[in-house]
């Protein structure tokens, strides 16, 4: 055999399956830790913390996401039916969904309102707790439920606070297998740590970048005009407790400061400590020896042995700290799309570029909610159907509404433009409750949709019998002529 058909089939033998998985991610974990980050500050658990004070500490960042929080947590959410089943069982098994996420032991929309917690750290991890409908009456929380089908359904879908995590298991090919916690508190007949695999847990992360299991924070972005924005605050209050209340100086005998007595250097001690404590307020006072010095005659001067003043700068600084803070509130508004936040507060911004930011906000809003919908139709509702034996065929699909609601005038106009370019709009009642549902009006009874439905029956066969009528004169005329007038 050939030389280069020996190498060609050592490396044939060599090579992997066609089903199996060749590269590899590029994701850096090593013992569940990862190491993505290049800032020491913003790594692991020092992560954490910084981006919990940023939430919690900065006004800026606290209003954006209080804004996020509120306006998703508002949004309609609502199960399609599945368009491969029969219509009426794709009907009974949407409400069958929609009745789990309306069954559990809190609310959707404090379930939405942790999930956003992804936003601050880049994912969120919860536990899927199931129980068993067996009815209201039930005293055992595992099968307490408003509904007595028998079905199993969500107890509840139990957070796991990014603070407690300890480490990812992860899967030989990168995948993810679970999440490890330490609990905060001993918790009895759980010590130590505490695995949470995935295939019981939902994991929701703001990007799958290297299908790394912590996403990435929103306000990543906005670390470095935070953190100079907080350390120019501090130099700002500073500077102006000192422009304020004044530098404290002590003036005291050099003789104390030379000498080495204990007794000489406690007392040097005690007026440092003055110096570093003293503040200008309703309880500040200093008591001091009045003692002065001697002249050569050993009589009293006006020169006081130990003396005590608040030195100023005499002036006001000629920098602009208000602009610095205003430019970096700016940025880290920018870095989360809701500079917008930012419009009217320098006098500036018009009514068409508040649109256009509120917008593109809005826009950013409704992504993160279709990945919470994303992994509740591809990881929760499955195992559900899954759990109850149903066919997958006729699982429903959980979808957010709006995040912004319609603009009503530009809708109608809209509307209007296409009925007159020939477009058949009317009569259509799916299209007529949409509008209702968009105009926030209550939706078209069945009675009226049935009184409707026989008018336009009535009028189509009056026009049919008009054109049989008209049809039946025309032939009584000999020759096809048309009849006489009437």
């Amino acid at each position: 055999m050939a030389k280069g058909t020996v190498a060609k089939a050592a490396q044939d033998s060599q090579q992997p399956g066609q089903f199996a998985e060749i590269g590899v991610s590029g994701f850096k974990i090593a013992g569940g830790i990862p190491f993505e980050e290049f800032l020491p500050q913003l790594d692991g658990e020092r992560g954490r913390r910084k981006f919990r004070e940023m939430a919690e500490n900065d006004p800026t960042v606290g209003s954006v996401l209080f804004a996020i929080g509120n306006i998703l947590r508002a949004v309609k959410w609502q199960a399609q039916p599945s368009p491969d089943a029969p219509e009426a069982e794709a009907k009974a098994e949407a409400e069958f969904a929609e009745s789990i996420l309306d069954d559990m032991s809190h609310t959707w929309e404090d379930f939405i309102a942790e999930a956003l917690t992804m936003l601050v750290y880049g994912w969120s991890y919860f536990e899927i707790v199931l129980k068993r409908r067996i009815g209201p009456l039930e005293t055992d929380p595992q099968k307490r439920s408003k509904f007595s089908d028998g079905r199993i359904g969500i107890r509840k879908l139990a957070p796991r606070s990014q603070d407690s995590l300890s480490k990812w298991e992860m899967q030989d090919d990168g995948g993810i297998a679970g999440l490890w916690q330490i609990p905060p508190l001993p918790t009895p007949g759980k010590p130590g740590q505490i695995f949470i695999p995935i295939e019981r847990a939902l994991l929701l992360r703001t990007t799958s970048r290297k299908n790394s299991p912590e996403g990435i924070s929103v306000l990543r972005t906005a670390y470095r005009p935070w953190f100079y924005l907080t350390r120019i605050q501090e130099i700002e209050a500073i500077g102006i407790e000192r422009e304020l209340a004044g530098l404290p100086v002590v003036r005291i005998p050099n003789s104390l400061l030379a000498s080495e007595a204990a007794a000489d250097q406690a007392i040097v001690e005690t007026y440092k400590k003055i110096a570093r404590d003293v503040k200008r307020n309703e309880q500040g006072g200093v008591v001091i020896p009045s003692d002065p010095f001697l002249d050569a005659d050993g009589n009293p001067t006006s020169v006081k042995r130990v003396d005590i003043e608040l030195l100023t700068s005499g002036g006001t600084r000629a920098i602009d700290t208000d602009k610095t803070v205003r430019r970096y509130q700016a940025d880290i508004a920018r870095a989360v799309l809701a500079e917008f936040i930012m419009l009217g507060s320098d006098s500036k911004g018009s009514f068409a570029l508040s649109k256009d930011k509120t917008s593109m906000f809005s826009r950013a809003c409704e992504t993160f909610l279709n990945q919470i919908a994303a992994a509740v139709n591809r990881f929760l509702l499955p195992r559900i159907w899954d759990y109850n034996g149903l066919d997958r065929a006729t699982m429903p699909s959980m979808k957010p509404g709006r995040v912004s609601p319609i603009d009503l005038g530009e809708l109608g106009t809209f509307i209007e433009s296409m009925s007159r370019s020939g477009a058949t709009l009317f009569p259509d009642d799916n299209l007529e409750n949409y509008l209702r549902d968009e105009a926030d009006l209550p939706e078209k009874s069945q009675e009226a949709m049935d009184l409707q439905a026989a008018e336009r029956e009535q009028q189509a066969a009056n026009a049919a019998a008009a054109a049989e009528a008209l049809a039946q004169g025309k032939q009584k005329q000999p020759g096809g002529q048309e009849p006489p007038p009437v």
